[in-house]
């Protein structure tokens, strides 16, 4: 496990809501459609597209960075942590829309977020 510390604190505070955008249409009115954990479902109010949020392990860990992430309000898009599943995830670094790393704030995982199955919805 490689150790990685100190992302720029700029965009501490960041949470998916900031940068998840329908990968459809780009609209910001996305909410995530199911159960905590059942899926990772989300819907474009606007387009109504479906797509989940994922996360890919990077094998890096941030132990010394000071945020601490929280579960997103109900609703909020979100998805678990590929290492605990944990919910508490928080950006680290924005590389634009949908891109980005994430921070689990249980086991300091670094992440990748990433969209998968992706259903464009009918206007």
């Amino acid at each position: 496990m490689k150790e990685r510390r100190r992302y720029n604190p700029s965009v501490a505070g960041l949470t998916l809501k900031d940068i998840v955008r329908c990968p459809h249409c780009q609209s910001a009115e996305v909410v995530y459609s199911c159960e905590p954990k059942c899926c990772w479902n989300h819907v474009c109010g606007d387009c109504r597209t479906s797509f989940q949020l994922v996360t890919e392990k990077t094998g890096e860990f941030d132990r010394a960075t000071t945020i601490t992430p929280v579960e997103p309000e109900s609703g909020d898009p979100t998805t678990g942590c590929a290492a605990c599943e944990s919910m508490k995830l928080e950006v680290v670094r924005s590389e634009g829309v949908n891109s980005g790393t994430l921070i689990c704030g249980d086991c300091r995982a670094l992440l990748k977020l990433a969209i998968e199955e992706v259903a464009v919805g009918k206007f």
